[in-house]
């Protein structure tokens, strides 16, 4: 009793020594310093400040970001999902889950943080990779947040979700949660062939109904992937601690066809693997005729990588491969026999299941083409009011060898844009001497032996390499008349290899010498004569020309044109190499020299 006295005796008693205790200790040490010191500073805490740091940096970002969130709505403004724009006009990102009710209108709401609602137009579409494209509009200056390396994202990074769960808000300010990247290529199975999660982001951040479609950032506000999945209780759709968000890497590779809105199709090899017992994966069936079959690849052989990422199991590559849109072309690495063998594999697109028929609306599609050509227009012609004058340019050309290792020696080429619109090439073998006159359009070509001698039809397939060169340069040059422009079409995105890189033909497969600044291109198709097309791949960031491909469609038949050192050339900047690839040979014209017209 006694020492329990005398506890609660002491000066300031219990309840002082919770909460005014410290106070007294500091009138008492201050009462120790001498008068002529003055105020003493109280030293910073580091690890209080790095805390508080991170705080502000976290609500400076969510607050940079959020504007740019939406709350999706259906035609009667009934809440259903959320997105996130992407470009200042009005492009975002959702889950195809999302507006697939909104699918045969193609109309619904977006509602945004300052409280207005806008028209949302639904634009293209990939089932199978729960993904899809909607714009906002009327208005060319929304808020917009960018898409980020998803391959650079680490188990523990960072993640935060912005969206709209439960229709939580009234004034479509979005819902913020924060968790952390708990795994990454994971992969998770759809429904019915749709709907599913390749190489997919794995996160505790909470996500609940509502939040689909909606954004999953990094630290720095950057887009690492759209947020879809979530792994449930069996009594009850709430989370669970697992969430599954689209790579923003898989998005990328589908965004052109999404914008030009197209259904987009996945890509296959039409191959199956197979973990064999030394633990290699291997090559187990081929479907004749097929992607895989097509570039090469042979039953038995030893998958090593697909674009320079190691495969480690059937499973890794059922996942990395269903990042992949359809006629996306793939580097595959395989071993064979004990050498190593490299392959450019274009794949096999599958068609979704749907209930009802996607239909592509030409005018939607029709838009993207003209944007496609105005970038062009303002990448190539900077300054240029007009078409340039016609022209005259002298080419070096170099050939390549063919199947039995034999060389044709160098050739020099004059060529020139003619009044009557054709352009005219004179031929010259290597001792200077006239072998051969071609003229062609965008319709066809034919050859002479000399300028006045009659003229013959060259060959389908260097025809339609003629046209399709004769087509770039009407681009370029604004020359193209707006029916001949009408008549493109957005085809969505592949990847081009710099022409540079080096491609030895052999037998069974092509030895490629990969290079990591292959670049991604949008498509656009004109048709060539009756029968054939060609394909134009416009780099996404610079606009210029990289790739035309030309096919027949009734024969299968076709060529590649690579084109890279562009460069201005008359006060257009055009491509002053270009290679060109067929079945039997390969050559390279390089631009020398170049003069204008009267």
């Amino acid at each position: 009793m006694n020492r329990r006295w005398r506890r609660e005796q002491r000066p300031g008693g219990a309840g002082a020594r919770r909460g005014g205790s410290p106070g007294g200790r500091a009138v008492a040490l201050a009462a120790l310093i001498p008068s002529w010191l003055g105020a003493v500073p109280v030293a910073a805490d580091p690890a209080r400040e790095l805390v508080l740091g991170a705080e502000a940096r976290r609500v400076a970002v969510v607050a940079r970001v959020s504007p740019a969130v939406v709350a999706i709505y259906d035609p009667h403004r009934r809440g259903g999902g959320s997105g996130v724009i992407i470009d200042p006009r009005g492009y975002g990102l959702t889950n195809y889950h999302v507006i697939a009710g909104l699918a045969e209108a193609q109309r619904g709401w977006g509602g945004l943080p300052d409280g207005q609602l806008y028209e949302l137009e639904v634009l293209g579409a990939d089932p199978i990779g729960d993904l899809a494209m909607f714009r906002l509009g009327p208005g060319e200056d929304f808020p917009f947040a960018t898409l980020g390396d998803s391959d650079a994202v680490r188990v523990g990074d960072t993640a935060i979700a912005l969206g709209n769960p439960f229709n939580l808000s009234d004034d479509n300010t979005p819902t913020v949660t924060l968790g952390i990247v708990t795994g990454v290529h994971r992969y998770q199975w759809g429904v019915g062939g749709n709907l599913i999660y390749s190489d997919c982001i794995q996160i505790d951040t909470p996500i609940n109904p509502g939040n689909s479609g909606g954004p999953l950032f990094n630290e720095r506000g950057e887009i690492i992937g759209i947020n879809g999945r979530i792994s449930v209780n069996t009594r009850g759709r709430f989370n669970v601690g697992f969430g599954y968000a689209i790579a923003a890497n898989q998005i990328k590779r589908f965004m052109p066809a999404l914008r030009a809105g197209l259904l987009a199709r996945h890509g296959t090899l039409q191959a199956v693997v197979e973990q064999a017992e030394n633990d290699h994966i291997v090559v187990a069936n081929l479907l004749p005729g097929g992607a895989g079959d097509d570039a090469g690849i042979r039953v038995g052989d030893r998958l090593l990588a697909l674009d320079n990422v190691p495969v480690d199991s059937p499973n890794h590559f059922a996942s990395l491969l269903g990042t992949y849109p359809g006629n996306w072309h793939v580097l595959v690495e395989l071993e064979r026999g004990g050498t190593r063998v490299s392959t450019l594999a274009k794949l096999d697109p599958i068609t979704p299941k749907l209930r009802r028929p996607f239909a592509v609306r030409r005018e939607l599609n029709h838009r993207e083409v003209a944007r496609v050509l105005r970038e062009l227009a303002r990448a190539t012609r900077t300054g240029v009011t007009q078409g340039p004058p016609r022209w005259h340019w002298t080419v070096h050309r170099e050939h390549a060898a063919d199947a039995e290792g034999r060389v044709k020696p160098p050739q020099c080429l004059e060529a020139f844009h003619a009044e009557d619109g054709f352009i005219r090439v004179r031929e010259y073998d290597a001792e200077g001497v006239l072998a051969r006159w071609l003229e062609f359009d965008g319709h066809g070509a034919a050859q002479r032996s000399s300028e006045v001698a009659e003229a013959f039809a060259l060959p389908a397939e260097r025809a339609m390499v003629l046209s399709a060169q004769w087509m770039l340069d009407a681009l370029l040059g604004g020359r193209m008349d707006e029916n001949e422009r009408a008549a493109g079409v957005h085809a969505g995105g592949d990847v081009v290899l710099p022409a540079t890189a080096t491609v030895t033909r052999s037998p069974e497969a092509a030895d490629i010498n990969y290079a990591d600044s292959a670049r991604q291109v949008e498509i656009v198709e004109w048709p060539l004569g009756e029968s054939a097309v060609a394909a134009f791949g416009f780099d996404l960031t610079t606009h210029d020309v990289l790739r035309i491909a030309v096919r027949d469609i009734p024969t299968g038949i076709g060529a590649t044109i690579l084109l890279s050192d562009h460069r201005p050339a008359g006060g257009v900047r055009r491509p002053c190499r270009v290679e060109v690839v067929g079945p039997n040979y390969r050559y390279v014209d390089t631009l020398t020299d170049w003069e204008a017209l009267p």
